[in-house]
């Protein structure tokens, strides 16, 4: 009898672990979802701030984002694959991984930036859609 009352407790434990920790699964994954539909609603503002800060006409910190743009539509010829691209330059920026060459050189190294995935594929996209930045 001792064994089966053993046995219980320790199936109702682990039922209890496994819910708690369904529910902390469950919260963090609404609270994900919920951040990358409030980011997706300020993309452009996103972009503006931590992009155009630097990537601008005037060339000063970095090369012209409608430059950068104009080289991954080159030889990207897809959304999906240009949003990949810009999505794997940017979380690990390096000289031989960059497609405007023409910035290497008169430019600093881009540091790495430390965006969630979600808001950098988003902030790719804006980029990829927009006709001006």
């Amino acid at each position: 009898m001792k064994y089966i009352v053993n046995l219980t407790t320790g199936i109702l434990f682990l039922l209890i672990v496994a819910v708690i920790s369904n529910k902390i699964n469950i919260k963090e994954d609404m609270q994900e979802a919920h951040s990358y539909l409030k980011y997706e609603q300020t993309a452009a503002e996103f972009y503006k701030k931590q992009c155009g800060f630097c990537h601008t006409s005037e060339e000063l910190i970095a090369p012209d984002m409608n430059k950068i743009k104009a080289k991954y539509l080159e030889k990207f010829k897809t959304k999906e694959a240009f949003i990949d691209a810009v999505v794997k330059f940017v979380k690990n920026p390096d000289k031989k991984g960059a497609i405007y060459k023409d910035g290497i050189d008169n430019f600093m190294d881009m540091p790495k930036m430390p965006f969630k995935e979600t808001q950098l594929k988003s902030v790719a996209e804006y980029i990829y859609n927009s006709p001006k930045l």
